[in-house]
């Protein structure tokens, strides 16, 4: 009782800060360094499911849900030094970005906080900007959303250093022919201190083979957990993929797969994805994607297949609507499920 009367006061004073900043922000603009951005968007979601769940039993969803509610702070202090603060209020609030970057020039640059690991090209989206409502299910698992390896890894973040920029650039310098991403990471997700001694590399390298829109992608990690009866269990993982994106066409595979070193074995984990949307312009700031995915996910010889339509809708530039139809085709039980969403998203 007293952790849930302290997890509320806490949030009831961080939304009176957040109204409070907001109130100074609108009756004191000139007040705002010229570097400062300050926006944000809320989620608001429906959700009903019905999935088979062991032999002869099926759980229902039908809720709605505040996803997330995101006040998101940045800027670049220089030309140099960026930040980013990223804080999220639906739920228990909690960071999650906060990190500075030093430009030093094209060829390299560090980036040190909590920040999206460089593993796989889809874990780069933001919500806003990716094509589904939930990740496909092997990005989901294995780039540490709702990772196999426990929640806490959630958001496909965590804290470290991290090297990047472009080895070669287009004749004209308009887009990077190769560049890379090598950081060192706690392991452990957003939030939290590292569980072991050792630390997690994550590299990823992108190709543009001449063709600006198109991406060839591979990336990979190294690292340990402890699971218990093993203080540095095994976790190793990589990625391939492509990207053709374009000012209307987006289509994207990746394929990913996982060696996990469980006491009891069975850590054998991969799948892959194929997504595609098209852009319809409705008016000047109204557009229309359909979207469709097929993903597959394989668990120690378990394999679901998921099956999704959707429709992604921006009225205008600051309001979003999407409806997402998905059959989840679970082979463990031989039986199909049915998974529909909508989402109202509101950017400020």
């Amino acid at each position: 009782m007293k952790t849930s009367i302290l997890r509320i006061s806490r949030t009831i004073v961080l939304a009176a800060a957040i109204l409070a900043g907001t109130w100074s922000v609108s009756n004191a603009q000139s007040k705002i360094p010229s570097y400062l951005s300050i926006g944000g968007w809320i989620d608001g979601q429906y959700t009903y499911e019905r999935q088979m769940t062991s032999p002869s039993i099926y759980s229902e969803t039908n809720t709605f849900q505040m996803r997330r509610a995101r006040l998101d702070v940045k800027g670049g202090v220089t030309d140099m030094i960026e930040f980013r603060l990223q804080a999220d209020f639906a739920g228990s609030p909690k960071m999650i970005d906060a990190f500075i970057k030093l430009k030093f020039n094209k060829y390299i640059n560090l980036e040190a906080g909590q920040f999206k690991t460089p593993f796989t090209l889809e874990n780069q989206y933001s919500p806003l900007n990716q094509e589904g409502i939930d990740n496909s299910v092997v990005i989901n698992k294995l780039a540490g959303f709702s990772d196999v390896l426990g929640d806490n890894r959630g958001a496909g973040r965590d804290i470290g250093l991290m090297l990047y920029g472009n080895l070669l650039e287009s004749s004209d310098g308009s887009y990077p022919l190769i560049s890379y991403n090598l950081g060192v990471f706690n392991g452990n997700g957003i939030n939290g201190k590292d569980d072991n001694l050792k630390k997690d590399f994550i590299g990823r390298i992108d190709i543009h083979p001449y063709i600006k829109e198109l991406v060839l992608s591979a990336s990979v990690m190294s690292g340990t957990f402890p699971n218990g009866l093993i203080q540095d269990a095994r976790n190793e993982r990589l990625s391939f993929g492509a990207e053709y994106k374009d000012d209307a066409l987006t289509v994207r595979s990746e394929y990913v797969r996982a060696d996990i070193e469980k006491a009891y074995g069975g850590g054998n984990y991969d799948g892959f994805y194929v997504v595609a949307g098209y852009w319809f312009k409705l008016g000047e700031s109204q557009k229309l994607r359909p979207v469709a995915r097929y993903d597959q996910f394989n668990q120690n010889g378990q394999r679901d297949n998921q099956y999704l339509l959707g429709l992604d809708w921006w009225p205008e530039s600051h309001l979003r609507f999407q409806v997402n139809y998905t059959v989840r085709d679970r082979a463990q039980y031989d039986q199909l499920g049915n998974l529909f969403q909508a989402m109202l998203s509101v950017k400020f």
